[in-house]
Formats: structure tokens, sequence, C-alpha cells
């Protein structure tokens, strides 16, 4: 809240929201739903307009200032314009229309009118959305791209659309289509502000009562496009979809004009040929010309094909040769130069047309005034799957068409999207049809990607003022040999050929990333919401940016860590500065224990924005790469290592010990001098790394409160006294220094074990207690009901530079302690001892016999953490040495 209260303090406005709900009277139980989401919302400055066919049923609802209720029994036909003087009455600021049953997030009045307070360019904005089933579930979530003027024309992919009231009265105000009325009023709205004008919140703030495509009926939405195309002046003609709720439009135009195919090849007369001879025979377009670049071929059966082929159609072909080195933009560049048509296709030569009309339709995009580029839908020869449907920024390995690999081409796709023609930001397409003008506006291609990237870089470029158009109306066939083969004369010079071909690729992409840096860090055709993976969309979960949700002027800070240590080093500070209002905190997190997750180029692209990165035991070969990445991709971003124990000495009996590798040493080495800083957590740690890295800061570690300022334990809670021991595997070294002590004393006290428990020790232990997950440790322990806690730890340099935590879990449960007399455990109000059976008995029995002082001891411990150890006191200090 406290985010929410500062931004909210910042707005030049806060701006009223009027909410449209037309019930029926079977429809009043849905109506519920939606009046207890709005009744919960910290934002106040909402009203609800009711328009229905039946009386209110509850009166005193009625009565209440910020709703309203007009029955009309015609209410379905005759809505709009009680809806429009309700509008009009109310002078909100913002208004929405929702179906009755819709549920509003938490925050989602705060986040719209956060929205349209930071972008007064925005006439409307819509958010993501989910259906909300009867029993409470939210199934179909809808992450949808930012604004996509072609898709928008092929379904109503919007929904609710949240508009300026004076915007939405210039559109017309309430829809008179009952069938579509989101779909109708956003086309309006759309005609009237303009594309640039809608925005989009990235957040599923709406939980609709049934799926999307109950909402709206296909002819009515179709009539509703074609009005507003023809509002646009646009000739068109629309033909339903492939599936419910899409439908296709096909622009008209009365003139032909020349396009001009340049297609490189360099031998390789197997692909060539067939792909020559499907544009002969399947090209229906009155004007068209094949531009041959031959980029030396030296084949004699290719040179007679070449020949017979301008015997055969004459003008129709232009030959062009090119003895330079292989590079698609060159190549292409070169059969521009050449062609004085007014629209230029470029084509792989291991591509094939594979229907009639097939440039028909592409150009019928391409020659509206507001398209930039047309790339059709591409598939694999053979098995009937797609191979290219689209390109999204940062998709692994980097560029990727979104669920193309081996998917059939009758496959819908998320939200439709393969079925549906559409916009995106770029299109590495084989494929590519360009206005003349455009492509010389910006320069044509660019040499310096001439190996994978020539297309996609061009697209880009001019995507900058124009749509890009995606359409599965036509399909192409595409071989994927893109790059001509490595003829070599021996083995020695094809792996040289092919490893520099390799290196090229590699620096070809590096190149493309810090050029796009910011179209990578968030494609509009795409949604933060959903993993950056291709083959398999699905939301994201494991790396979740809290100020996607809640955006704040405050330090973003995001950590990569492993679980359990990671929680006292990164994730417990960072929710402790998020409670105060100092700081918001993303955690990568780890998919399983001791496991680490790697970020790619992309994702860590999408870190841009953030203050600081913070990467827990940088000492992994495979965290060496991300960190090269980030310094490349990101070098302004600080990053800072944590380090909370000697991962080089890792004693033999830990279980640990098999997970570092002898090159330990020399991978922390190497990942410290890629970071800016080291924050450890003791002394000893900070010494050991002062040859590696310069900037070294020592911030303990440290209870928050939050976790465990709830949680109490009892003393003298048994018969006899309880003394016990907490500890994983990794601690069987340490638990055999006192095995002899616990046997000694076995008839003395109860001996209470959480963790681990070795089968040597289990006649002797009264209660074992098996190790619970981190979020309910604190419980677990305080459960023991300790009379006194033992803290044994082996002397080893790596035990040196371990940290007091155990004493600090121990102490804030306030509990006696007896440990070890070693580096970590020095300076706290504890018993320390040498590591000998014969001091261990002696101490344990000193405290079990005195319960009365080992209680005053206890309390003495827990002042002491209470002291200068919870965290929550510490945040200013911990972001200070974590912040740049």
């Amino acid at each position: 809240m406290q985010f929410i209260e500062a931004s909210a303090a910042r707005w030049a406005h806060a701006p009223t929201i009027q909410v449209l709900v037309e019930a029926r009277a079977s429809e009043f139980e849905l109506l519920s739903t939606t009046l207890d989401s709005l009744g919960a919302q910290p934002y106040g400055l909402w009203s609800l307009s009711i328009v229905s066919n039946s009386p209110c049923p509850d009166p005193s609802l009625a009565e209440l200032p910020n709703i309203d209720w007009v029955h009309d029994a015609t209410a379905t036909a005759g809505a709009k314009p009680h809806f429009d003087t309700l509008v009009a009455d109310r002078g909100a600021d913002i208004v929405v229309c929702v179906p009755p049953g819709t549920a509003f997030d938490p925050l989602c009045l705060w986040r719209v009118a956060h929205e349209f307070a930071g972008h007064p360019d925005w006439m409307a904005l819509y958010t993501d959305d989910d259906v909300m089933r009867m029993d409470g579930n939210r199934v179909e979530p809808r992450f949808k791209p930012d604004f996509n003027l072609d898709l928008l024309r092929g379904t109503d992919y919007i929904g609710p659309l949240w508009t300026r009231t004076e915007a939405w009265q210039r559109a017309g105000g309430f829809s008179a289509q009952a069938g579509t009325r989101f779909y109708d009023l956003t086309l309006r709205v759309l005609d009237t502000v303009g594309a640039a004008a809608i925005g989009h919140i990235a957040d599923p703030l709406l939980s609709l009562p049934v799926s999307p495509t109950l909402l709206i009926a296909d002819k009515e939405a179709a009539e509703a496009v074609s009005t507003h195309l023809t509002r646009c002046g646009q000739a068109h003609r629309i033909r339903p979809g492939n599936l419910h709720g899409s439908w296709h439009v096909t622009y008209e135009h009365d003139a032909r004009p020349a396009v001009d195919i340049v297609v490189p090849y360099r031998n390789w007369l197997e692909f060539t040929e067939p792909l020559v001879d499907s544009l002969f025979r399947l090209t229906e377009w009155p004007q068209f010309r094949l531009i041959l670049v031959d980029a030396g071929s030296d084949d004699a059966d290719c040179a007679a094909w070449r020949d017979r082929l301008i015997d055969t159609h004459g003008e129709q072909i232009r030959y062009v040769r090119s003895d330079a080195a292989w590079n698609w933009s060159e190549l292409f560049n070169l059969g521009a130069a050449h062609s004085d048509a007014p629209y230029l296709l470029f084509l792989h030569h291991d591509t094939q047309i594979l229907s009639g009309h097939w440039l028909e339709r592409l150009m019928a995009h391409a020659m509206r005034p507001e398209v930039a580029a047309v790339a059709p839908r591409q598939a694999i020869p053979g098995d009937n799957s797609l191979d290219m449907t689209g390109t999204v920024f940062g998709l692994a390995p980097g560029l990727a068409s979104p669920e193309a690999a081996g998917t059939a081409m009758d496959y819908p796709g998320y939200l439709g999207r393969l079925q549906l023609t559409q916009n995106f930001s770029l299109l590495a397409s084989a494929c590519l049809l360009v206005p003349r003008t455009r492509f010389d506006a910006v320069g044509g291609f660019d040499p310096q990607f001439g190996r994978r990237d020539a297309v996609a870089d061009l697209t880009a470029r001019l995507a900058r003022d124009g749509l890009l158009v995606w359409t599965p109306t036509v399909t192409v066939a595409h071989y994927e040999t893109d790059l001509p083969p490595i003829e070599a004369a021996d083995e020695l010079d094809c792996v040289e050929m092919t490893a520099h071909t390799q290196t090229a690729l590699i620096r070809e992409r590096v190149g493309f990333v810090r050029r796009y840096q910011d179209g990578l860090s968030r494609d509009p055709a795409w949604n933060l919401n959903l993993r950056l993976k291709a083959d398999d969309i699905q939301p994201e979960t494991t790396f979740v940016p809290p100020w996607h949700a809640v955006p704040a002027d405050v330090p973003r800070v995001v950590a990569d860590v492993v679980r359990g240590a990671g929680e006292y080093r990164a994730a417990a500070p960072l929710r402790a500065a998020r409670r105060a209002g100092k700081a918001m905190g993303a955690i990568i997190q780890p998919p399983a224990l001791n496991a680490r997750r790697m970020l790619n180029a992309i994702e860590l692209a999408r870190l841009d924005g953030v203050t600081s990165f913070l990467i827990h035991n940088p000492a992994l070969k495979e965290q060496i790469p991300v960190l090269q990445q980030m310094h490349t991709h990101l070098p302004n971003l600080p990053v800072i290592g944590l380090m909370d124990d000697l991962s080089t000495a890792v004693p033999h009996q830990s279980d640990l010990f098999d997970q570092w590798s002898r090159e330990t040493r020399t991978y922390m080495r190497r990942c410290l001098a890629l970071c800016d800083r080291l924050v450890v957590s003791t002394e000893p740690l900070a010494e050991f790394a002062r040859h590696m890295i310069d900037d070294i800061r020592i911030v303990p570690n440290r209870l928050e409160w939050a976790r465990w300022g709830h949680v109490q334990s009892r003393r003298r809670a048994g018969r006899r006294p309880r003394v016990g021991w907490a500890g994983a595997f990794q601690h069987a070294g340490d638990l055999a220094l006192v095995e002899e002590a616990i046997r000694l004393t076995s008839q003395e006290v109860d001996w209470i074990f959480f963790g681990m428990c070795p089968a040597s020790l289990a006649p002797y232990v009264r209660e074992h207690h098996t190790w619970v997950d981190f979020d309910h440790y604190p419980e677990g322990l305080a459960s023991l009901n300790l009379d006194l806690a033992i803290a044994p730890l082996e002397e080893n340099i790596f035990n040196d530079a371990k940290s007091n935590l155990r004493l600090l879990d121990y102490g804030i449960l306030g509990w006696p302690v007896v440990c070890s007399d070693v580096t970590p455990y020095r300076g706290a109000p504890v018993t320390r001892v040498a590591n000998t059976t014969e001091a261990w008995v002696k101490a344990i029995r000193e405290h079990v016999h005195d319960l009365d002082a080992a209680e005053q001891a206890g309390d003495r411990l827990r002042e002491w953490v209470l002291a200068d150890y919870i965290l929550e006191e510490h945040v200013d200090e911990w972001l200070a040495h974590h912040l740049p």
C-alpha cells in the first residue's frame, strides 16, 4: 500500500472511474460478484451504473451515491440511451463496460487510474484477462500483445476497453450492437483517437464470467469490422475465419503494380529450379519479373538451366552475377538495384510456392498505405507443419516464431493467433514483400547482417514507420538451407570454414542484440508475462518482477540465488525493503534445491531499468557466460556478487562436497572479475577474496522479524530436559564431534533432532523431526521446545568463514546454546567448549542441572539477537551495500 499511496500522491489528478453493466434478472447472482470485487478496491473513486430489465432486488443498493440502477423492460434493445445519459450525468473521467459477473483484481482500478495518469496521451487502454469459474478457479488467461491493428481486425482480442469519457462520447458512446458491445466500441474508439492512443496493461486485471468467444456474435462482429473499414475508406471483403470469433479481411485495390522477385542463389539447383518453376506456374499477378542474383555458381548444370530459363521467359527474367562472398544483404541489395518496380519481393532460394493467388493476397496488404512489409506463413515441406509464424524479439535462442516447430498448420495456437493475420515488430522471413519507397527510405539491407539476420534487421527498421504484416492466408514452403554449403578441398579446410561461419553468426547476433536492445526487452507483439520459449507458450512463473504489477519509483533489484542461504542474503532483505517502501526485488526462482536457473541473453535484456543485479555464490562455470553476456549487453548495470560460504574448501564429509569442482577457485576468480562488487557475510570471506575483486563489503546475516517475530517456543515442556540439534546432511562432520556425548547423556536428557539423524544415533534420540520447507522452518524449529541447543562445528577453514546464523536461529527462540569454540561463534553470549567429549558432556550437564540459569542464558542470547540482528532494523544498511 505504501507504493500505491506514494504513486497516487504524484498524480496531477486522481481520475474517477464509471463501470457500466447491463444485467438481466437471471444475471443478478453474477452481478453480486462484480459488486463484491468493486467493494474490495482500495481505490475508491468509482461508480457503478446498471441498466436492467428488472427492478433492483435490493432498494438500499440503488440508494448508494455511487450506484445507478435503471430499470427498463426493453433494456437489451434500448440500453444505449440510458448508458449515454448516465455517463453524461456522472461526468467521470474514465468509463468501462463489462459483463455481469466480471471480477476486478484488487488493484485493478488503481492500476488503470495510475496508467491513465502517467500516460496523458492514452485515450483508452485494455488489460489482460482470464475466466473465473463458479468455484472461483481462474482459467483461460489471455496474455495479449500491445495494440495490434491487423489482429484486431481479425478477432476481438481486446475485450472490455477502458476509455477516457471524452473519447468515449466522441466515438458515439455505448454500442447499440448487443452481440458485439465491446468490439464495436473498440473499433469506433480506434477510428476516433488512433492506434497510438490505445494503451495496454500486461496484467490480468479482469476475470470474465465466461470465455470471451461466448460474448461475441460472429455476424455482428464482422459487420462491425466492415463498418470500421468503410469509415477508413478501405474497400474490402470479409469472410469467416477458421475459428469461432474470427474472420479474414481481403483488402481490395484497383491497381495491379509491377513486382520484382529477387532470388539469390549459388548452385543448389535442386532447390532453385523447383522454386522458379513454382513461381511461373502459380503466380497469377499480371506484372512480375524474376531477378536471379547468381552468387558465383560454378555448376555446369546450373548454368545450362539458367540459359534455358532465359530463353523460355525472355524479359521476365533478369540475370545478375556476383562473385563476392555470400552475404544475403549485399545480394538482395544488388538485385534491388537492378529493379525499377514499385514493389520488391525478396525470396530465399530454398523456398517454394504452394498455391495460386499467393501474390495477390500478399499485395492486398502491401498496397495498404500503412503497411511497410508483408510475410506469409512458412511451412516445412513434407510433414504439413509450420516453420515461420511471425517473429518475436527474445524468443530463445534470440529470434524465433511462436509455436512453429512441428506444429500442424490447422492448429489454432495461443489466442488463435496461428490462424490470424497480425502485426509483428520484425519478420525473419524467407519471403518478404516490401514497397520500393519503404525499402529505399531505410537504405535497404545492411551488409553488417548478411548471414542470418538480414531480413530481421531490415524489417525491424521498416517497423519504425509502418506496419509489418504476417498472414496465414498464404503459405510458402521453406527447406531451411539458407546458407550455401561449405565447399572445401579437405577436412581441415572444412572444419576451419565451419568455425569461421559459426563465429560470424555469433558476432552478427551480438550486433543485432546491441542494435535492438530496447525491442529485445519488450516486444509489443509478445507479452512480458509469457516465458521466452517458442515451442511452449506458458506463463512465466520463475522470474516475475513485482514492478510489472505495481509500478513504483524506487530502486529495482534482481537476485539470482540458491534456496536456503539465498533467503538470508537477498530474498528476505528485499521483502523487508519492499515492506518499508524503499525498494522492490525480483528473485530468479531456482528450479530445485542447490540448482540454478541461468538467464539467457534475451532474458538479461529484460533487466534494462533494473538498479542492480545480485548473483549468489558466483563460482560456477555456467555463470561465466551469463556474466559475460550481461557485461556485453548491459554494461551500465551494477553486478554484485554475494558469498556466504567458502565454496573452495567444502569439507569432505559434507554432502555438498561433490557439488563443487576442483576448478571452483578458478571459476570464482573469473566470475568475480565480471562483478562490480562482492558482499560477504564474514571477515574471513572478505579476506579470502581480497585479491580477486577490489570492492568488498561485509553485511552479516540477520533474521527477518516478519518471519520469526511471532514464533514462540515452550520451556520445560518434557519430563526430562530437552536438548536438541538442528542440521542437514552437510553437517555430518559437525555432528560426529558430539556423538559420544549424546550417548553418555541419553539417560539424563531427551535428545531432540531436527533434520538429519544418523542410524548410529537413532537409539539415543527421543524425537526425530524431519526437515521442513524453508517457509515453515521457524515454526518447525520452535516446535522442538528445547531447554538447551547445541551447535557443534568442526575446526577448518570452511567453518572459520561461516556466519553465526545457527546462533541467531536458536537465540531468537530464547534457547541457551553450547557450541564449539570456533571463529563464527565468538562474541556471542553462549557457552563455547573445546571439541572433546569431556568438554561437551560437562557443559551439557551444567546447563540441564540448573534450568533456571539456563533460561537466563537463553534470555541473554535472545536480547543479543534482538539488539543487532533483526533485519527490518537494518534495511537502509543492506540497501547501501547492494545498490550503486
